[in-house]
């Protein structure tokens, strides 16, 4: 495949350099902390505030909604809390440049993982812009990335996106035909 680089390819190495920088910034301990605070707090929230919910005085469903938003805020003060204390254990070794090595690493993955996203969703939007994205080089191997890895996602993950995937790949299958031709 022989693409001239096009604006698209150039907004997706842009956020794969700015998030390999902030990653570097940050520190992996840091980032670690931010995606756990996240996601863990999200699953708790999710799955415990059905049984706390009647200790909320409130009437259904805002009891739940209260007690989701209660176990989402302290999951998240623990998990910030815990990463403070990982934090000084990192500086008190001085393992503070690898930290931040291994965060511009993490970082850059998580810039390839955004441009995934983007693209994901940015094909999925129009036809017209399934045609300039796939056009560009960023777009053609995002897409392929996405077809190749369908098969290693677990199986509730394959599950859940399973027809946004078939979406895709329906789409795709115009450009797989042209370049067999």
């Amino acid at each position: 495949m022989d693409f001239p680089l096009q604006p698209y390819d150039f907004l997706m190495v842009a956020v794969i350099v700015l998030s390999t920088i902030f990653g570097a910034w940050k520190g992996m301990a840091w980032q670690v902390a931010a995606l756990a605070s996240l996601l863990v707090s999200a699953v708790v929230a999710v799955r415990l505030s059905g049984p706390l919910a009647p200790y909320f005085g409130v009437e259904a469903p805002w009891n739940r909604c209260i007690a989701m938003l209660v176990l989402y805020v302290v999951t998240a003060l623990l998990i910030w809390l815990l990463f403070r204390l990982v934090a000084g254990m990192i500086d008190r070794v001085r393992l503070r440049e690898f930290d931040r090595q291994l965060g511009a690493l993490f970082g850059a993955a998580k810039g390839v993982f955004w441009c995934v996203l983007i693209t994901f969703f940015a094909v999925t939007l129009s036809e017209p812009a399934r045609q300039t994205i796939l056009g560009t080089r960023s777009g053609y191997y995002t897409a392929l990335l996405i077809h190749r890895a369908t098969p290693v996602l677990p199986e509730d993950v394959r599950e859940r996106l399973g027809k946004y995937i078939e979406d895709f790949d329906r789409k795709l299958e115009p450009e797989a035909e042209s370049d067999r031709t």
